[in-house]
């Protein structure tokens, strides 16, 4: 579970340009929970991610995982359990590596043993659940992919390694329509299959009304919603 008691971060404190990201979030994320954040720019999302990444560090409050303070966690010790995709298509994967060569190396992340003969059938059957013929494609560059194949790759490097987390940062915001919706019924799957905790953020309230089962709102770094996602169109809209 991943909590946060009073969660406060303030840039460039006591300086003329100080800003407060994020002012006194008090959440819990339950484990397996699939949760969508959503707000306008500047609202905090990304802080909140960096501070769950160990990239930033409050400056008040608390940041706690199964009871235990995170707040000085080096981020390449919370890398391990923390799986990440980002939205720019290329920064989740190796160009220049062939696609089962980028396989090989995600399997490898978190200490798990390296042997990519384990997973490789898991690999190929997420890989050719998304209909994009990637799983008869091992050898050719990830370079050489479009966007959309690009995230879907990504996607499943990242649930490789069985994360505890899994950080979504606008992850179809640079997609075409059929792909991110891919990418997205993909997002689901591991979500119920793996029993992974995904946080996601995005901008696509389509994707905030249909997706996850917990919705939260960020404002002016402070919680304006958190509760169930079902709600009315019309509410939906008004949280954009």
């Amino acid at each position: 579970m991943v909590e946060f008691k009073g969660l406060t971060v303030i840039y460039n404190r006591g300086l003329d340009n100080q800003r407060v990201a994020l002012e006194g979030v008090d959440t819990e994320i339950m484990d397996g929970q699939f949760i969508t954040i959503v707000g306008p720019n500047g609202a905090g999302k990304s802080t909140l991610l960096k501070v769950i990444l160990g990239e930033v560090q409050p400056t008040e409050g608390l940041y706690l995982i199964d009871g235990k303070t995170m707040n000085s966690m080096k981020p390449h010790k919370l890398a391990r359990f923390i799986g990440r995709v980002y939205q720019d298509p290329n920064t989740g994967i190796f160009p220049a590596l062939t696609i089962a060569e980028n396989l090989i190396i995600a399997s490898k992340k978190g200490g798990r043993p390296f042997k990519f003969s384990k997973v490789k059938e898991e690999a190929i059957s997420l890989l050719a659940n998304l209909g994009l013929g990637l799983e008869t494609r091992l050898k050719t560059k990830a370079g050489e992919l479009s966007g959309g194949q690009k995230q879907s790759l990504a996607m499943v490097m990242a649930i490789l390694s069985r994360p505890r987390l899994l950080l979504l940062d606008e992850h179809t915001a640079a997609l075409d329509p059929v792909s991110a919706q891919k990418v997205m019924e993909l997002t689901e799957r591991i979500n119920r299959e793996y029993d992974v905790t995904i946080i996601m953020i995005t901008h696509n309230m389509d994707f905030a009304g249909s997706y996850g089962e917990r919705l939260l709102r960020l404002i002016d770094g402070r919680v304006a919603h958190d509760g169930l996602r079902e709600l009315t169109p019309k509410a939906m809209a008004a949280l954009c």
